[in-house]
């Protein structure tokens, strides 16, 4: 594995380790990848082969079990996909976008380190000796259905068997964390197909810890595609009320919810999001499971106190779902503080219409909504969620272009709202 950095400080800048070169093993257990030098760093004694200009040396080291060596690896190259799911948003994007997105990972080191959802389809033996082993928990699985007619249907595997129900087995008996989640795609995996899902998967509690229900999410660029449908309300609501009826069945048993909408289907089904304690400590917030709850608190515990004097116009920029927590955060700024302040609500151009979520705005929308803005503002907010790490949005833009594009001061809303106070006095008093 290549060595990308060695951070200063180090044990391995002490032991004059340099990037470029590779980690072969650590007490002969090759080095494949990031998840392996975790695993096995951890041990106090070590013996490092380390190769650089086809040379090799073998480093000594005793630490403490917590001491990391300090070493940054090249990212691995993760596993593709080799589904064709009926329902997959990489199929539904246009060109232009940032370049990481047409990447279709299925990669259990992904899920692993980062959250990322498996399907489980390309997994072999050798896989699961080495969850079992390093103990990779918790893994993230979309299931989407218990039936393997119906799963393998929606994986774009008709004709295949891929029971997921022998591999959760197997997770199971090795004692490995799994979160899951079923994106319904309305008359194929809901009503008693679903119900069936939910409850063949808690047989597999406590190791199964959560279920998140997510409606299938379409845009306008799906020609040639499965011929889907988005979710009406009433479907959306029948859902949501069934759950209510199943977490009371699970709390009994098991002394939490299990299962839990997303917002996306709590919102369409126009139903009240639920308090704090509906979502046993946030497992799937990733999801989009619990975040209108976690920014809803937030608006709740905001002191507006050092607000109170400070005269400015600010604009908040969201999509359609959110709009209506957003504006509550509004109101709080206008009741309580002199700054006046408006919420814009895009339509998602992009993607189209029926795509109503704010992490799924592109930047050259959000900047044509700025320049059409009309009124002096000081300052426009846009969803932290609809940028990564670059702070770029979907469509490559970034946030400082847009900036500069626009000739406006534009941030992304701190997280939790509670910083906006701070962020406001360093953007408006500077």
């Amino acid at each position: 594995m290549k060595i990308k950095e060695v951070e200063k400080g180090t044990i391995a800048a002490r032991l004059g380790i340099s990037k470029d070169s590779e980690i072969c093993s650590i007490n002969g257990n090759k080095i494949r990848d990031e998840i392996d030098l975790m695993f096995y760093e951890s041990d106090e004694n070590l013996n490092i082969e380390i190769e650089k200009d086809r040379k090799r040396v073998v480093y000594s080291v005793e630490k403490l079990p917590e001491e990391r060596l300090g070493i940054v690896p090249t990212p691995f190259r993760f596993r593709r996909c080799n589904n064709a799911c009926i329902f997959c948003f990489y199929d539904q994007m246009p060109g232009g976008l940032r370049e990481s997105l047409y990447e279709k990972d299925d990669d259990y080191r992904l899920s692993f380190l980062y959250g990322n959802y498996i399907t489980l389809t390309n997994m072999v033996d050798e896989d699961y000796k080495r969850i079992e082993e390093q103990r990779l928990s918790p893994l993230f699985v979309s299931i989407h259905s218990t039936n393997p007619e119906i799963r393998a249907m929606m994986l774009g595997r008709k004709g295949k068997s891929f029971d997921i129900m022998h591999s959760l087995e197997r997770l199971n008996n090795a004692n490995i964390e799994i979160h899951s989640q079923v994106v319904i795609c309305p008359g194929i995996n809901d009503g008693a197909v679903l119900e069936k899902t939910v409850f063949e998967l808690a047989e597999f509690f406590p190791n199964i810890r959560s279920v998140a229900i997510v409606p299938v999410g379409l845009t306008k660029h799906r020609k040639g595609l499965f011929p889907l449908r988005e979710m009406t309300k009433v479907e959306c609501l029948e859902i949501v009320q069934n759950v209510f009826i199943w977490q009371e069945l699970f709390r009994k048993r098991f002394g939490l919810g299990f299962v839990y909408p997303s917002d996306e289907l709590l919102m369409k089904a126009e139903f009240a999001i639920p308090m704090s304690c509906f979502y046993d400590a946030f497992p799937q917030l990733e999801n989009g499971v619990g975040n209108s709850r976690i920014f809803l608190d937030d608006i709740d515990a905001l002191n507006t106190d050092g607000l109170k004097n400070m005269r400015a116009h600010i604009v908040f920029i969201t999509s359609m779902l959110p709009f209506p927590w957003v504006n509550l955060l509004r109101k709080r700024l206008l009741l309580e503080t002199s700054i006046s302040c408006d919420v814009l609500s895009l339509t998602n151009k992009f993607f189209g219409n029926s795509i109503t979520v704010s992490g799924l705005l592109v930047g050259k929308d959000i900047l044509y909504a700025i320049k059409r803005y009309k009124r002096k503002t000081d300052l426009f907010i846009v969803p932290q969620n609809g940028l990564n790490e670059d702070e770029l949005f979907l469509d490559g833009l970034s946030i400082s272009a847009v900036n500069r594009l626009s000739g406006k001061n534009v941030i992304a809303l701190p997280s939790p709202v509670s910083l906006l106070q701070k962020i406001l006095k360093k953007e408006i008093l500077q």
